[in-house]
């Protein structure tokens, strides 16, 4: 099993690899732009010189086009989240041009595994003025160091911030944090990007996805003897 504690892997890259964990058309990743928040987004033209990128944003969000800065993208990859580094255009108020240049980077974090886990979660919607909405109870369906599925509420839109209190382990504090809603499944489950994780709490949070991971796999090799 791999250590959760792990750093993770670096590729330095020149150009565009021809073994680089490029992003796909129509694939959804996230963009992040240095001092600012995480912004949802849509690969819709992608070359072996940039990744053409749409914006989902809502009112609040506001870019300057013609910004030239350092950013980067993020997607799943075969092997966990891959991150890549580089500079970028912001070509109108949703479009965003990114250049995978000779200072970009391939990273392969190995602790964010996704498991197939129920747990009691909580969740309470950030209102507009930072104040807390009324704390949910539900479930989760899976659970990774960057996120999470939750069974509901229903009432939580894409773009809500949330703050969430997971409890992996029975009689245990509970792991709390902050994220966004990214995605809602037609059963009315809600993907949560997290976004906001202190160190002991991601700790917390890896350790206990790949001891679920492990019990997976022993369960896997029982079954076959």
């Amino acid at each position: 099993m791999s250590d959760p504690r792990t750093p993770p892997e670096r590729l330095v890259t020149q150009g565009v690899p021809a073994a680089a964990p490029t992003p796909k058309l129509r694939q959804d990743v996230v963009l992040t732009l240095p001092g600012r928040e995480h912004y949802r987004a849509r690969v819709s033209r992608l070359s072996a010189e940039e990744v053409v990128l749409v914006l989902m944003l809502d009112a609040r969000d506001s870019l300057t086009p013609g910004e030239l800065i350092s950013m980067a993208i993020e997607y799943p990859g075969p092997r966990g989240l891959v991150r890549l580094e580089g500079h970028g255009t912001v070509a109108t108020k949703d479009l965003v041009r990114f250049r995978l240049d000779g200072a970009a980077e391939v990273v392969q974090r190995r602790d964010f595994v996704r498991v197939n886990i129920v747990r009691p979660l909580e969740l309470a919607r950030e209102q507009g003025d930072g104040a807390l909405g009324p704390w949910a109870e539900t479930l989760t369906a899976n659970l990774s160091g960057n996120g999470l599925l939750a069974a509901g509420p229903d009432k939580l839109a894409i773009g809500d911030r949330v703050r969430f209190r997971v409890h992996p382990v029975e009689g245990e504090p509970p792991i709390e944090g902050a994220g966004t809603v990214v995605r809602t499944t037609d059963g009315g489950q809600r993907g949560i990007a997290i976004d906001e994780l202190d160190r002991d709490a991601r700790r917390r949070l890896v350790r206990f996805i790949f001891e679920c991971e492990r019990l997976a796999r022993q369960r896997t090799r029982d079954s076959t003897l």
